[in-house]
């Protein structure tokens, strides 16, 4: 595999930013500085800015379409079923928490490093939503996307209608129910939110509660 794919497949970057990390010198590859066109090998030792890359299987990685109706928690709250319910795997780690009224991707595993590199908000990794109105949407209303709530700053990075019900959304953050606090201050009433993509993942045609496996290494 090129070096610039392994890095691409492991962080949130693209291949492009790839070659440049390889060319500013701050990709090391098994104590030395490769050149851009370098193939990875399974016993490689890849680091960029002194952060180890996985390049092994031993960790798990998967995307999840997590239906309305669950909560996203290891233990249970109140009477409502968990995410665990539906996927048996209860040592994976989420990343990307849904409320229970929300629906659509999330990301899990075993590598809590990863998860962080992608949810972290300083590498504003963009979360895409669809999400529809109880009423058909006033196209005069102008809609205000950052607002303070309770002291904390709340922002839309950018938001397009799609039909007379919907809109599609994008975040950087992703702090707790964001869309939800935004859209309910300019008084706009959410019947669905669906969470339909993460950086370069997405949900494609997945079906609602399956969970997928994601290969980070792929040997060719």
């Amino acid at each position: 595999m090129r070096l610039n794919k392994f890095i691409a497949l492991n962080l949130p970057t693209s291949r492009r930013k790839a070659d440049e990390l390889i060319q500013s010198g701050e990709v090391i590859v098994n104590g030395k500085v490769p050149e851009v066109g370098y193939i990875v090998k399974q016993n490689d030792v890849v680091s960029v800015n002194n952060k180890k890359l996985s390049n092994n299987n031993t960790h798990e990685y998967y995307k999840f379409y997590k239906p309305k109706g669950y909560v996203c928690s290891h233990n249970k709250q109140g009477n409502a079923p968990t995410i665990y319910d539906l996927i048996g795997k209860n040592y994976l780690k989420f990343g990307g928490r849904l409320d229970k009224d929300s629906e659509g991707l999330m990301l899990l595993s075993t590598d809590g490093e990863w998860l962080n590199e992608i949810f972290h908000s300083k590498n504003k990794v963009q979360k895409k939503y669809k999400v529809t109105l109880r009423n058909k949407i006033n196209k005069n209303k102008k809609i205000r996307t950052k607002i303070t709530f309770e002291g904390q700053t709340l922002k839309i990075h950018n938001i397009k209608v799609i039909n007379s019900y919907t809109y599609n959304v994008t975040l950087l953050s992703g702090k707790n129910h964001e869309i939800r606090k935004i859209f309910r201050f300019n008084d706009l009433d959410i019947r669905e939110l669906k969470r339909e993509k993460i950086g370069k993942y997405t949900l494609g045609n997945m079906s609602k509660g399956q969970l997928s496996k994601i290969e980070l290494w792929v040997k060719h």
